[in-house]
This record gives C-alpha cells, structure tokens and sequence, in this order.
C-alpha cells in the first residue's frame, strides 16, 4: 500500500484575565497548538502478481509473491469467490519474503489466485486476490470469436482532505472542550476478495512548553462514515468516546463473499482542557492505520 498524506490539527488557545495593573505584565498573545498525524502505518504488506491473466485449462501460472514473512510456507491457491478451488501449491518465501510459484490451473471454476501463510487466508496473513481466467480450449463455429475480458484486483487504501484542522479556542481559567473536525479521509477498497477492512486511530499525550503534559485520552471524537453508491461494503463508524495511546476505532466494514467499495470518513473531536492549564502550544502525534 502507498504511503498517503497526512494532516495537521490546530487548536488555537485564548485565556483571559483581570485588566493589566501599573504592577501586572501584560498578557501573552494567543498561541496555536498543533496535532500532527503521522502518514499510514500499513498493517499487510502481502501482495501476489501473476505472469498473466488469462490461460487454457491446466496452464502453469507465475505467481510472484512479496512481503511476506521470511521463511514461512506460503500457499498459493485458486479461488472462485470467496471458496478455494482444487488449484493448489505451496513454496518458501525468501530471506526478502518473496515467494515464486509457479500453480497448474485445471478447475475451470477458478477466477483469482490468492497466497497466504498458515493453513487458510486470512486478511492478516493473506494478499490477493489477483484475476485469473481460465479460457476454454473448445473450437470455434466458422465465422465466430470468443471475446475475453478480464477484472483486475486493486488495492486498498486511503486519501485524507486537507493538510490542516483548526479547534477552537479555550480560554485561559476556564479551560473546556477545544472543538473541531479531522479532515475528511476517503477509503477505496478495491481489492475485490472477501476481506473487509478497518481504520484505527492513536494519539499521544500533548505537551507543551515546560514540559506540560495533556494526556492523550483527553482528546474524543465521534466519528461517522458513509459508502458511494454501488459500493458492496456498508460503512459501520466507530463508537463515540477517547481515541487515547490505546486506539479506538474510526470506522470498519465487515468481511463477505465479495467486498469492496468507496468510503467517506469524518470525524468531530474535542480536546478537554483542565482550567488554569498553562497557556502555550501543546502538541500530539495522532496516527491512523488502515488494515
């Protein structure tokens, strides 16, 4: 997967206090503060290529694999939907994690090739699947021609809107929620296999001028997500509530038979801020994976 931008968060901060005296130093100017998102932590690197798309029944396909543990015994095996056919074999991924195989297909059911470690695929530990046609070798009537199209996989990632969001002011004494939105971030999913994917997001603790520290679970959002129209997926956001060191989950869809689709996400977050906290810049890391 691709690396993608990331954002910046302001939240500028205002406080207020009694008229400057003959004695009192004026008060300082207002700051901003910023919460930096880190680019995308990628979770599965596994991918599978293929020599080529389309073959007659019992053709010996390529299969290149990368990102895989080294070492490990990969499987590579034809799919039709989300069932695995007869088509199966297996090889050793290399010190790099790349893995050459090279799969007899005969099940004319076969429509993708997948690979994976363990003994079945799983969204952590598989990649694919990549199309595959098995073209059938039968002779054709005088004055016809058979026309083969063929689906590629893509992949799955992620764009996010915007280099910078800006919260709201919190005065100095009274302290309260520092409110604002993430930028918008659109998830494609278009890989085309069973898996359904999730968008998780952490924050630090925010720390400003003296060491100060605000902890990361201060900082809450409610998130919401919506699907494109003719996306397979349906959208589940996140519950409302801290995202914090530990994570929360921003928004998810389920596995199925077949997966896919455009995602729109957005979130409103809030930073509480304890009165009387010392005015300044405090700064965060927050970063979101997608898996």
């Amino acid at each position: 997967m691709t690396p993608v931008p990331y954002q910046h968060l302001t939240l500028p901060t205002t406080y207020s206090s009694p008229a400057p005296s003959a004695t009192q130093t004026p008060a300082p100017p207002a700051v901003a503060q910023r919460i930096t998102a880190t680019p995308l932590a990628t979770a599965n690197l596994r991918s599978v290529a293929l020599g080529t798309a389309a073959g007659g029944p019992g053709a010996k396909v390529k299969a290149t694999g990368t990102g895989f543990a080294p070492g490990a015994t990969v499987t590579v095996a034809g799919r039709a939907g989300a069932a695995e056919t007869a088509d199966r074999v297996t090889a050793k991924a290399d010190e790099l994690g790349v893995v050459l195989a090279e799969l007899p297909v005969a099940d004319r059911a076969t429509t993708a090739v997948v690979a994976y470690e363990g003994a079945a695929w799983s969204p952590a530990r598989g990649s694919g699947p990549a199309a595959y046609t098995v073209i059938e070798a039968a002779a054709m009537p005088p004055g016809t021609q058979k026309v083969t199209a063929v689906v590629e996989a893509g992949a799955l990632g992620l764009t996010q809107e915007g280099a910078a969001v800006t919260l709201g002011a919190v005065p100095y004494g009274e302290g309260g929620a520092a409110a604002g939105r993430i930028g918008t971030v659109t998830v494609k999913d278009a890989r085309g296999g069973p898996a359904g994917w999730t968008l998780i997001g952490k924050v630090t603790d925010f720390t400003g001028t003296g060491g100060v520290r605000l902890p990361g679970a201060s900082l809450s959002w409610t998130p919401s997500c919506s699907a494109a129209p003719g996306s397979l997926s349906a959208c589940t956001p996140g519950s409302a509530g801290t995202v914090g060191p530990d994570g929360a989950v921003l928004a998810s869809t389920g596995d199925g038979a077949l997966t896919g689709g455009t995602f729109t996400i957005d979130a409103a977050v809030a930073l509480q801020v304890p009165p009387y906290t010392p005015p300044g810049a405090y700064t965060a890391v927050l970063t979101l994976t997608l898996s």
